[in-house]
Order: C-alpha cells, then sequence, then structure tokens
C-alpha cells in the first residue's frame, strides 16, 4: 500500500489507512485546502475576487446576503404573494389552516389517549410493553397501529377504538402495512367487520 502523500509504501493493519504517518495525512490536507483558484468572480456582482477557500461564491458577505435578498424577492413578488391570498393558498380551508382542521377531525387528542392508556394497561397488567405481534419486548421503539387504516375509514367514529389498535415493534408495524391481507385474521378474532363494515375483511 503508497501513502497519498509521499508515495511511499507502507503496512498498515486497517485495510482504510490512506498515509504512512499522521504527519503526512496533515500535510496531504493542507494541499488540498490550498488547491484553491486564485482568482473568482462573484456571483452576484461579477467582479474578481481572490477566494478564502474553493467554496466561496462571493466577494464579501454583503453580496452574499443580497443574493439571498434577491431570491427572496423574486420567488415572493407581489403577484405570486397575490396568488396565495385566501382560498388561493394551498393550506386554506373554511378559513383554517389544513393542518389544524386535520387534527381535529382524526381526532388526534383523543387517539393520543387512548394510545397511551392501552400502554400503561400494558404495563399494569404484565409489567412490560411487548409486541402483539410477535410478543417480543426486545426493543424501545413501538408504534400503536390502526389495522383498519385512516385513509380507509377518514373521520370514522370507530378509528380510534382499542379493538382497531394494536402495540407493535417496528419490524411487525413494516409488515403490516405491506399488505392489508396480513390483518385478515385478525379482524375477524376482533370482529372488526361489526364496526367498519364487511367491505374490510379479506383485503
Amino acid at each position: 500500500m503508497n501513502c497519498l502523500n509521499c508515495n511511499n509504501e507502507f503496512q498498515s493493519k486497517s485495510k482504510a489507512a490512506k498515509y504512512c504517518s499522521k504527519q503526512c495525512k496533515s500535510q496531504y490536507g493542507v494541499k488540498l485546502r490550498s488547491n484553491k483558484p486564485k482568482v473568482k468572480v462573484c456571483q452576484f456582482c461579477n467582479s474578481e475576487f481572490t477566494p478564502y477557500t474553493s467554496l466561496d461564491k462571493f466577494c464579501s458577505a454583503n453580496c452574499r446576503i443580497e443574493n439571498m435578498k434577491s431570491k427572496r424577492s423574486r420567488r415572493w413578488s407581489k403577484e405570486a404573494t397575490q396568488k396565495r391570498i385566501g382560498k388561493n393558498n394551498p393550506s386554506f380551508k373554511s378559513g383554517m389552516y389544513a393542518r389544524d382542521t386535520n387534527k381535529s377531525n382524526n381526532g388526534q387528542k383523543e387517539y393520543l389517549r387512548i394510545r397511551n392508556q392501552m400502554r400503561a394497561d400494558m404495563i399494569l397488567k404484565h409489567g412490560y410493553l411487548f409486541c402483539e405481534h410477535c410478543k417480543t419486548n426486545q426493543t424501545y421503539q413501538w408504534e400503536m397501529h390502526h389495522l383498519i387504516y385512516r385513509s380507509e375509514k377518514p373521520q370514522h367514529e370507530h378509528l380510534h377504538n382499542p379493538k382497531n389498535l394494536i402495540n407493535l415493534c417496528m419490524k411487525c408495524h413494516n409488515w403490516f402495512h405491506k399488505s392489508k391481507a396480513n390483518r385478515n385474521q385478525i379482524v375477524e378474532d376482533r370482529k372488526l367487520y361489526e364496526l367498519f363494515g364487511e367491505d374490510v375483511r379479506n383485503k
């Protein structure tokens, strides 16, 4: 193996080693840092300047800041701003932000309350949390999975029903999301079709 800096052959215990010594490593780093153009053209004012590093694009901090301002002004011109006012704004929904109404409609606070209560009950009964599918407790990452997806039955009154929730490890959570057919047995065992309708059976 040859050193990248002095090109001398050397032996090393690590296959990733590139230098024969710390001194060579330091010298090679200096060479890389010094390998920069002597003159560059400022991308804002087009004047020539001597860069401090090879990554410098502007002759001064003022040019860099003015360049940022010019991009903002081009993006948020009066015409562009006018197009995003009121109902034209992507987040507009009945005079409120869509993200706020989504949380309200999906009962996010109610879901979090039920999820925390289910986990507390599991710890009280068994002494620890575990995956209800593979039964492992050797993880610290848990996911409370909706057997009938939120996207299937949005705003359904039983969406956050404990019967529709199952505590899973990350591996099993990913497995359930690979195919709706993976939940078929649990849908039958928990009789979720009585809550959500026959169309959730044998997906």
